[in-house]
């Protein structure tokens, strides 16, 4: 595996993936049942954007920097994922410093403390995995202290051994890096597939890129192909889709998201796509950016 994080950290599509990741965990803590958290794909936890590979790319200047500058959005007005984000991203950084940059499984474990705090009597519980030894080794070192569990294990092993979980209730997120689209996006599809046949009722949120739009449509094809009911797709666009660049836009797939969370999601990323724009795409507004649907029904 030759991708590293590191380089795309606080990118744009790290923002909305991980506005929709609080927002799917706000959901699951409305109902004062247990609940399991497990993140896949762990990666390093905590990233430096003053890092070599960070100021290389400056692709967070795209993301977390142009959302905390952004004067043409108004914060009062924002919905509640948007400023529980970037009340997440403020104590992030008065905990560590300011060039910090928290990954998935620091916003579950955020989630947990904050979760024991507000509702004493709630229960979540948080797992990440990671297979790869040198980011394992500084997940488990930088989030040993938070309330949630570190594993060196491998995704595709690790979610259909899990699941169902003991809580009956929970989200599986996962985020892989996509070294070889048509591939990855087959064999995440077959996992899919085994995991929801063990635990139908659990939430599933895989995030991909948006960059081969012919891989992107036949992943929908194959999607719509399965048994699996209830898929929602949720898009952001920088670029448009016939613009050659390395990365068009984000998106994620949900499987059995929380009620209404179509309409959460469809705000949120609305609200986010002004901020997020780039120069050379003037053309792309929340309406053509943007695109929450339903891939397959109940």
């Amino acid at each position: 595996m030759n991708y590293k994080h590191a380089y795309h950290a606080g990118n744009f599509a790290d923002v909305v993936k991980h506005i929709l990741l609080v927002q799917l965990l706000n959901q699951l803590s409305q109902k004062n049942k247990p609940f399991y958290a497990l993140d896949a794909y762990g990666g390093r936890g905590l990233y430096s954007l003053a890092s070599e590979e960070s100021r290389k790319t400056e692709e967070a200047k795209g993301g977390i920097q142009a959302l905390l500058k952004a004067e043409n959005l108004d914060m009062e007005k924002a919905p509640t994922a948007v400023k529980d984000y970037m009340e997440g991203i403020k104590q992030a950084r008065f905990t560590y410093d300011n060039k910090v940059y928290p990954g998935s499984p620091w916003w579950i474990a955020h989630h947990i403390e904050k979760t024991s705090i507000e509702k004493p009597d709630s229960s979540v519980r948080g797992e990440a995995f990671e297979a790869k030894a040198s980011e394992y080794d500084a997940l488990n070192y930088q989030l040993h202290k938070l309330p949630i569990g570190i594993h060196h294990r491998d995704a595709f092993e690790g979610i259909t051994a899990v699941v169902p979980p003991k809580e009956k209730r929970g989200l599986i997120f996962l985020d892989p890096p996509y070294e070889q689209e048509h591939k990855d996006f087959t064999r995440l599809i077959d996992l899919l597939v085994a995991a929801y046949n063990k635990w139908p009722q659990g939430t599933y949120a895989l995030w991909f890129p948006i960059k081969n739009i012919d891989a992107v449509e036949l992943f929908y094809k194959k999607l719509k192909r399965t048994d699996i009911r209830r898929q929602l797709i949720c898009e952001l666009n920088i670029y448009p889709n016939d613009v050659a660049v390395g990365l068009n836009g984000t998106g994620m797939l949900v499987i059995n998201p929380p009620w209404q969370f179509d309409n959460q999601a469809r705000e949120i990323l609305r609200f986010l796509q002004p901020a997020l724009k780039v120069a050379d795409a003037p053309n792309m507004t929340p309406d053509s950016a943007t695109n929450v649907r339903w891939l397959v029904g109940e």
